[in-house]
């Protein structure tokens, strides 16, 4: 089993700490062999450009500008939060965040690649903007994914360890890249990359 690797990737440090990872995801998987070293640290740095792209988009940009402008209370957020993880169904919040103009774009991109199995956005705050599939709980400010990658307003790339998300029941790596308006960061996007992409060359 691949111990916790959680990596706050700078520009410099990026070739390095993608290499890491990815060589420990391909020790432990059944692909071992089928790769290089060189061939597993581009298809990482290849996901975090996605990623990065994904978080620029100016449906997303504007999905998270437009709820920051909401002012949403901490208050509201943890109330949206408790009721989220107490329900398993499909609630009209789950729903209207899958369905929304960012939600979909999330859909779209994650229907459309093999490689993610999962995205999220969410505002300053780490509430949830637009999800596709729902994710676990509403408020994601309290974890380490979120809050790297925020970095009190100066948003820098995060990779998290390879782990089975609760949400989707897989084994995935989530990247998180900061939303950026104006030179400003304003929120997060978390993507998760499958293992089964790690394992092949051609995804």
């Amino acid at each position: 089993m691949i111990g916790v690797l959680r990596f706050p990737v700078d520009a410099g440090a990026e070739r390095a700490l993608a290499l890491v990872l990815l060589a420990g995801v391909w020790l432990a998987s059944p692909a071992q062999g089928k790769l290089d070293a060189d061939e597993l640290e581009d298809l990482l740095q290849v996901k975090i450009r996605t990623v990065q792209h994904m978080a620029l988009n100016p449906v997303a940009v504007r999905a998270v500008r437009e709820q920051n402008a909401s002012n949403l209370r901490m208050k509201e957020i943890q109330r949206r939060d408790t009721q989220w993880r107490e329900s398993k169904e499909l609630t009209a919040l789950k729903i209207a965040l899958q369905g929304n103009r960012a939600g979909r774009f999330l859909r779209e991109t994650v229907q459309r690649l093999d490689s993610i199995n999962e995205a999220f956005l969410t505002d300053a705050k780490g509430a949830n903007v637009a999800v596709y599939p729902p994710t676990s709980d509403y408020w994601q400010g309290d974890e380490e994914k979120w809050a790297a990658s925020f970095n009190n307003g100066n948003g820098r790339v995060f990779i998290g360890p390879l782990e089975l998300d609760e949400s989707t029941q897989t084994y995935a790596v989530q990247i998180s890249a900061p939303v950026i308006d104006r030179g400003r960061t304003i929120g997060v996007l978390v993507v998760g990359v499958t293992i089964s992409y790690l394992e092949s060359r051609d995804k």
